[in-house]
Order: structure tokens, then C-alpha cells, then sequence
């Protein structure tokens, strides 16, 4: 099967303002980032030792297993036990580093040239792009802006007799938009068992009004569910790369095969820090509180703004701009454009829309410690050319 892929038109246009604030930061400027998901705060001190001491016994830091510590699987099943009263299989439970390959491999294994996958609209760029390397048929049901729910006409319009994989994402990336257990028991029944749905819960705790949610505690679908999870976001171990889905027993092995030959064994050290990581849950309460709070300053600072519209974001690690009448305006073009202008102006490194499929917003994270005062000089800039 040839690859179809434009390796240039896929770039992650999140890595090039990175970059960009790579340079103006050698060059001596001070840029406010908010761009990678990756919070600002350190790993716990705990977390930490626990690597060191791995990492210097040799008995440890030289475990090979494939499919991930099985003492590390029982604890994920504990933890889910604990925090969602089921019951799971550690079997069942797959260990990586992150879910980015995670997500490959299994459109590997459920997608075949020319099926299609129903994404969301707007959509985490791992998603289409695990697609595009299947050369599978890209299909969408849209998030609506104004109420964050799902726009069932689209799903029913865009879910067909080829459609092989359906994603929900979960707080969403970029929206911070909660997909309730009512319409996941919808988006169920329009499936049908039709196809498998995978549930993206990298967010799901970081809740800003609600408590913690997890598509593992769904009785009686109609549908395979598997969900895929990591400890980037609110354990905050974001370049330490581990992360896990939960499969049915026939992916069991078929997950595991893959990464015998191209994987070997998920880093054993950080498997040992994520596993001390789940004994601290209420450093995921503080860090979902500190970015509530941010949440709020943004929509209390922005939301005079006459033609920038932020998104009440309801969870995980962003909220969105909505910035189509001021790019018509001032003649931007695409929101890459946009977001280049902002950092050049104010040195605040937001990201484009683009990459998540809205060409006409900006996704700002709340994971930096300057967050505040990126507010304040994104209000700054967007008032500033408002008046002209």
C-alpha cells in the first residue's frame, strides 16, 4: 500500500510556533508560551525519587516487558476499580510510551485502505493523521461551537457501512468539551456495533465542574469501547512518555505482537514513576483547580472583546478563541498567520486552529506559569487592532 501522505501540509503547525519562540527566546526576548500541553508545575518529589532509585537498580531499569509491568497493569486495574467501581481485566490493559503510538497501532489493526473513521470536528491532529497513514477515508461529525455538544445530524450523515472506527475525545482537545455519558450512550446506539469506538480520556481528570468520568463504566452497549489514557497531562509527565489503552480480549495479543517488533518494552523507570504517580491524586486536584482558575480570568478578560469570542472550556488543558470576524478585518488569511503576527507583536506563542481543523481560532494552553499575563497582552493586541 503506498503511502499517500503530504508531509508538508501535515505538519504540526504547534511545533513551528514552538520553534519560533525557540529563536526569539536565543535572541533574548521573553515569549509567554502557550502552546505544548505540558504543565509548567514539576513532578512531585516522590515521583521523581522513585525514577532515581529505578533507574539506578539495574533489576529494575532492565525489565523487558512488552506489553507493560504486569505490577503496573494490576495498579492501573486498582485504580480504576477505586476511582470508577469496575472491574478491570490487567490483561486487557496495553502499556506505551503515550498513547500517540497507541493510536497507530490500532488504526492499524481496525483500518483498512479506503475504510473510513468518523472523527470530531474539531479533531486532535493524532487522530487524522493515524488515518491518513492507513490511507483510510476521513469523515467528521461536528462539536457545535456555541453549545459543545454533539451535532447528531452530522454523525448520522457522515456514519456509513465503511465507517470501521469512531473517536470521541473526552474533555475535548482543542474545546474542553464533555461528551456526557447521554451521548455517549447515543453515539453507542447510532453505532450499533457497526463499528469500534476508541475513547480518548487523556483529560478526563481534569474537570472543571465535574467529577471524574470514564467510558469503563458504560453497561450494556451495543458497541466494542476502548479507551486510551496517559499520564502527560495532569500527572504531568509529559516527556517521560507513558501511557496505556484498556482492549477487548481480541486485541489482547494482536497489540501486544506489534510491539514485540516495534516497541520491545515501554522505559520500566517511568513505568515505576507512574505507578508512585497514582498514589498523589491530589496534585491532579490542584492542578485542575489552578487551571480552572485560568479558565476563568480568560473568559472574565476576553470576553469584551467585540470580535474575539473565547470558548467556555469545561475541561483538560486549553480554551479556544474564536477569531473569525477580527482575521476578516485585519485580512489574516489563516490562523497560522495570525498566531505568527501575535508572537512577533506581543512574544505570547498561542496555536492554529488550524491544526485541530477550526482555520479561524487560536488554542491556548493553560500550562504555563505566565498565563495571566498572556492574557492580558492577548487582550492587549486584539483591542488594540479592534479600534483601528
Amino acid at each position: 500500500m503506498k503511502n499517500k501522505v503530504n508531509y508538508s501540509e501535515n505538519r504540526f503547525l504547534m511545533f513551528d510556533m514552538d520553534n519560533i519562540a525557540n529563536q526569539l527566546e536565543e535572541s533574548g526576548k521573553k515569549v509567554i508560551r502557550m502552546t505544548l500541553g505540558k504543565s509548567e508545575l514539576p513532578l512531585h518529589s516522590s515521583i521523581i525519587g522513585t525514577m532515581k532509585n529505578a533507574l539506578e537498580d539495574y533489576g529494575i531499569s532492565s525489565l523487558v516487558y512488552p506489553s507493560g509491568l504486569p505490577e503496573f497493569k494490576t495498579k492501573l486495574s486498582d485504580y480504576y476499580y477505586k476511582s470508577y467501581g469496575v472491574s478491570i481485566d490487567p490483561e486487557k490493559i496495553i502499556i506505551s510510551p503515550g498513547t500517540s503510538n497507541i493510536f497507530r497501532n490500532l488504526f492499524y489493526l481496525l483500518v483498512n485502505e479506503d475504510d473510513e473513521v468518523l472523527l470530531p470536528l474539531p479533531y486532535y491532529s493524532l487522530y487524522k493523521f493515524s488515518a491518513l497513514l492507513r490511507n483510510a477515508r476521513i469523515k467528521y461529525y461536528n462539536i457545535d461551537l456555541n453549545t459543545l455538544q454533539i451535532d447528531k445530524s452530522s454523525f448520522l450523515s457522515n456514519f456509513t457501512e465503511k465507517t470501521k472506527v469512531v473517536v470521541i475525545n473526552t474533555p475535548g482537545n482543542p474545546l474542553g468539551n464533555i461528551i456526557d455519558e447521554k451521548q455517549i450512550y447515543e453515539i453507542d446506539a447510532m453505532v450499533n456495533g457497526k463499528a469500534v469506538i476508541i475513547c480518548d480520556e487523556i483529560y478526563n481528570n481534569v474537570y472543571f465542574e465535574e467529577g471524574l468520568k470514564s467510558a469503563t463504566q458504560l453497561k450494556n452497549t451495543k458497541s466494542t469501547f476502548i479507551v486510551t489514557n496517559s499520564f502527560s497531562k495532569a500527572y504531568r509527565m509529559y516527556s517521560r512518555r507513558v501511557g496505556y489503552c484498556i482492549v477487548p480480549e481480541e486485541l489482547v495479543e494482536p497489540m501486544t505482537v506489534i510491539q514485540h517488533h516495534t516497541l520491545l518494552t515501554t522505559d520500566p523507570v517511568v513505568q515505576y514513576g507512574a505507578m508512585t504517580a497514582l498514589d498523589y491524586e491530589d496534585e491532579v486536584k490542584h492542578l485542575s483547580s489552578l487551571y480552572k482558575k485560568r479558565r476563568d480570568y480568560t473568559i472574565k478578560r476576553l470576553s469584551g472583546l467585540s470580535m474575539v469570542r473565547p470558548i467556555l472550556s469545561h475541561g483538560g488543558f486549553y480554551i479556544t478563541l474564536e477569531c473569525s470576524k477580527f482575521m476578516h478585518k485585519n485580512n489574516f488569511t489563516d490562523s497560522f498567520a495570525l498566531a505568527k503576527d501575535i508572537i512577533y507583536a506581543k512574544y505570547v506563542a498561542t496555536v492554529p486552529g488550524s491544526d485541530f481543523g477550526l482555520p479561524n481560532t487560536l488554542r491556548l494552553s493553560f500550562s504555563s506559569d505566565l498565563y495571566n499575563e498572556g492574557i492580558d497582552l492577548l487582550y492587549d493586541y486584539f483591542s488594540g487592532l479592534e479600534s483601528f
